[in-house]
């Protein structure tokens, strides 16, 4: 009696989606042996994604995604690349993730944001930019829990070039980290910002314990207007 083994993978995915893999094989005393199949089912729907098994160092990765006509798929496949790709991949991927939806884009983009190569660190944290939703502005906040505090400065960087509302309050938070720099660059991204919260916020730093943040804030009022200082310094009640 001929029998088969098979090997079942769950993926979860961002979006609530959840891709099943299965790898078939036939037992080894089988006439025909043919190679092992894998396939993909996407929310229920099977999607043959052969090309995905095996990475090349160089990958085309538009001329992939031409091949693949289910979003789920395609996300699958960028991830892949961002995880295992040399840079010159990663970025092409990045590049390429305006194929799919805003809130799968971000999930990949928060995997990137943890590249150790900090060119595709910065190309994930522009395209969070350019997206500018409140779950693009929370993955680059995400990065001011970095154990490196040059990556926290960063990332209140990159909050400044999103800019909104909710930047501010990231930035905020910011100004309680350990490290004196991540608030001297807090302060600064702030007064990028300059609207008026950002002010009010950044006159508390002139109390700061720390001489290097007090003159970076006083520096940034300074910038703003006379006014600004003003009522940094006397808030209205």
């Amino acid at each position: 009696m001929k029998t088969t083994t098979s090997l079942v993978l769950l993926l979860p995915l961002g979006a609530g989606l959840l891709v099943a893999g299965s790898l078939v094989l036939d037992p080894p005393d089988a006439e025909r042996r043919p190679a092992p199949s894998f396939s993909l089912s996407v929310n229920g729907r099977a999607v043959n994604l052969d090309e995905l098994a095996d990475l090349e160092p160089s990958i085309d990765v538009p001329g992939a995604l031409e091949t693949i006509d289910i979003e789920a798929a395609k996300a699958l496949y960028l991830e892949t690349v961002i995880l295992e790709g040399d840079a010159g991949d990663k970025k092409a991927a990045i590049g390429e993730l305006g194929q799919l939806t805003d809130e799968e884009a971000i999930v990949i983009l928060a995997v990137a944001l943890a590249d150790a190569d900090a060119r595709i660190r910065r190309a994930a944290a522009a395209k969070l930019q350019q997206i500018g939703s409140d779950d693009a502005l929370a993955a680059l906040a995400s990065g001011m829990q970095d154990a490196d505090p040059a990556r926290r400065a960063g990332a209140t960087e990159s909050l400044a070039r999103a800019g909104g509302y909710s930047a501010v309050d990231y930035l905020e938070l910011a100004l309680r980290d350990d490290d004196a720099r991540v608030r001297a660059s807090a302060v600064e991204a702030l007064g990028d910002i300059g609207d008026s919260r950002a002010v009010n916020i950044i006159g508390a730093a002139l109390r700061d314990s720390d001489p290097e943040v007090r003159e970076r804030a006083a520096e940034m009022l300074d910038q703003l207007s006379d006014d600004a200082l003003f009522h940094a310094i006397y808030p209205p009640r």
